[in-house]
């Protein structure tokens, strides 16, 4: 159907929400959430005007922080930009409410409102009071400008001078003015709030005569929209969507004469085009920077509570909250668990299926950016039954598991909040992947990192929806940060061996992936005792050899002061490179720990046993290792820590 058919189809099944303000569990309202009526907008106010019926001045405040409302607007105003001049009907900025600042935008308000404000008390009470002319002046004399607005001493407006020493509008011309009219019985003063007006101006809007003429999207074309709102994102608040009455730009000439001939949309097919994708935006969108996912379900429930960021741990907490098939001990321990089997099953119809309605809805991925401060487009749209949708999640969360680390809050010793390291079985998150390809960011807001971080998000999603393959890239950048592990430091150099671990096993999802959709060859999570591949061999060597001289250690009894990198894992990068040459230094170096232990027997005879299944000339070869090398090193590890977990098993079942 298009993106913009199923805006329509979704603000036709929405529409019995609109103008209702959520509220948080706090009490807060948040009007950018709201689902606007028709011909509305939000709007930044810095002060209120109080008035009686006959539009004389009660009272004027100013607020501490900018209040955002619900106001009326028009077609045009919802797109104004730079020195174009279009008011709003009701609230607006200073400078079209007052003659005295700017009698253009001033006349331009004016008369508008005395279009559509007939017999109603509350906009003529406005109109009385805004033909005084005095409102600039009320606002000085109550005190409410700030130093930087007025100028007390030579009694004038502040000027903004922008760097090139232009003048740019008053700063006073900025402010968000709202008014609130005292009647007597009346229970909503405040005109925003005011559901009469609302519907008053909504009306007034819709007044057109019906035609038999349909506009590009099919929908019958009564009034030709001129222009197209803009603020669809908050983030790139001057961006529009849909632009075609640039007549004096590129827009569409030098394909069509007119802006009519480039696009035609009914004015009243864009407002609820626009107006639903604000929503849709403000409530469930996901910014990086200029860009924003957007998922939603086309249907009166918009919420899709399935994510493709979430890693597996981070996907079951959200949409099975009782999780009541985990059991008692392993949601005390979480060590080990199998999250992504638990992620598969409940998306296939295993688990527990209260979250998930019994048919299956449309399902709706778009992502936007803007490539210019006034232009945001689509860079990519899929829309897909919701069966699909989440077994496209399911087959990504099947594909890519591994053993992972993560974190939740407890109580320490001391009594404090904090995170604790656990081990379990998962996928890892867009964010995660983003870290084990191109590391953390260097700044808190890093322009660089954000345009890597929005490529990656956009290549997974096509990945996981699009039907693309993982970047190659991904794989081999991942492999190559965790094959280095002393990159890994806090800001005293000292080696983050939590943090490496956690990029090597996320490399291991990458690369399990990319094998298993290119050679469409399934890489087993535990150790593969006959697998014959000389990358996966030399990895398990490069395991074994850490582990045996972490063993001498901690024979030697160091203590956690004391406690070094093994020589395996400073060698790492080089091992990857050369292989061999970097086996025999390394075994140089372990042999001091094999004199200690007395021989080594149970590390010797791994070596052994791996060393047997090398096929001839594999050994001896010197090339670098593949990705691959990193799944044999973290298999061989996750084989020592289950054979050393089986002993203290042993050990306690013979104590009982």
């Amino acid at each position: 159907m298009g993106l913009f058919s199923n805006l329509l189809e979704t603000y036709d099944k929405c529409s019995s929400i609109a103008g209702i303000v959520p509220v948080d569990a706090n009490g807060i309202s948040d009007e950018k959430k709201a689902f606007l009526p028709l011909y509305h907008t939000t709007f930044k106010t810095n002060i209120q005007v109080t008035l009686d019926d006959k539009g004389n001045l009660l009272n004027l405040d100013r607020d501490q922080k900018d209040l955002t409302i619900i106001i009326p607007c028009t077609e045009s105003s919802t797109s104004r930009s730079g020195k174009k001049i279009s008011a709003h009907p009701l609230c607006d900025q200073l400078g079209y409410l007052d003659k005295n600042l700017n009698s253009v935008k001033f006349n331009n308000y004016i008369q508008q409102l005395e279009n559509w404000k007939v017999d109603n008390i509350k906009l003529n009470s406005i109109y009385e009071y805004l033909t005084k002319n005095s409102l600039a002046e009320d606002i000085k004399n109550n005190n409410l400008l700030k130093d930087t607005e007025y100028n007390s001493i030579d009694n004038t407006f502040i000027k903004n001078i922008d760097k090139s020493g232009k003048d740019k509008d008053f700063v006073v011309e900025k402010l968000g003015i709202r008014f609130s009219v005292q009647i007597k019985d009346d229970l909503t003063p405040n005109v925003w709030q005011d559901s009469k007006l609302k519907d008053m101006w909504i009306n007034h809007n819709g007044n057109f005569e019906e035609t038999s003429n349909f506009d590009y999207l099919g929908q019958q074309l009564n009034q030709l929209a001129k222009t197209h709102p803009k603020n669809i994102n908050s983030r790139t608040a001057n961006a529009k969507l849909i632009s075609c009455n640039d007549t004096s730009g590129l827009t569409f000439r030098g394909r069509f004469n007119t802006q009519d001939e480039a696009v035609q949309i009914d004015a009243l097919a864009s407002q609820k085009i626009h107006i639903t994708l604000r929503w849709l935006i403000n409530n469930c969108g996901y910014n990086i920077g200029s860009q924003v996912v957007v998922i939603w379900s086309v249907d009166s429930d918009t919420d899709q509570k399935i994510s493709p960021f979430d890693n597996s741990f981070g996907l079951w907490s959200k949409v099975e909250s009782d999780i009541a098939d985990i059991g008692i001990e392993e949601v005390q321990n979480l060590v080990d668990i199998d999250y992504s089997k638990k992620v598969v099953n409940l998306l296939r119809g295993y688990g527990n299926k209260k979250w998930l309605s019994e048919h299956f809805r449309k399902v709706v991925i778009v992502i936007f950016d803007a490539s210019t401060p006034g232009r945001i487009g689509v860079t990519f749209y899929q829309e897909l039954p919701e069966n699909e949708y989440l077994e496209n999640i399911a087959k990504w969360h099947e594909e890519s598991k591994w053993h992972l680390t993560g974190f939740k809050k407890g109580i320490n010793e001391k009594r404090k909040e904090e995170e604790k390291p656990f081990k379990y079985i998962g996928c890892p998150s867009f964010n995660d992947i983003t870290k084990a390809v191109h590391g953390k960011p260097r700044a808190l807001h890093d322009k660089s990192y954000i345009t890597l971080k929005k490529k990656v998000q956009k290549q997974l999603l096509e990945c996981m929806f699009g039907n693309f393959s993982l970047p190659k890239n991904y794989m081999d950048m991942a492999t190559n940060r965790a094959s280095r592990p002393m990159s890994f430091v806090d800001e005293n150099g000292r080696f983050k061996e939590l943090d490496w671990r956690n990029s090597l096993d996320i490399a291991c999802a990458i690369t399990k992936k990319y094998i298993k959709q290119s050679k469409k060859e399934e890489i087993q999570m535990e150790l593969e005792k006959t697998k014959t591949d000389r990358d996966y061999l030399f990895g398990r060597l490069l395991s074994v050899a850490d582990r045996l001289e972490s063993y001498a250690l901690y024979k030697q009894n160091l203590s956690e002061g004391q406690k070094r990198v093994t020589n395996a894992i400073k060698l790492m990068s080089s091992f990857q490179v050369k292989p061999h040459q970097t086996w025999g230094n390394l075994w140089s170096q372990l042999l001091p720990y094999i004199t200690y232990l007395k021989g080594a027997t149970y590390f010797r005879n791994i070596i052994d046993e791996i060393m047997e299944l090398f096929q001839d000339g594999d050994y001896e070869s010197n090339k670098p290792l593949s990705p691959l090398y990193l799944l044999g090193f973290s298999a061989q590890n996750r084989a020592f820590i289950k054979n050393k977990e089986n002993k203290l098993e042993e050990k306690n079942n013979d104590i009982k």
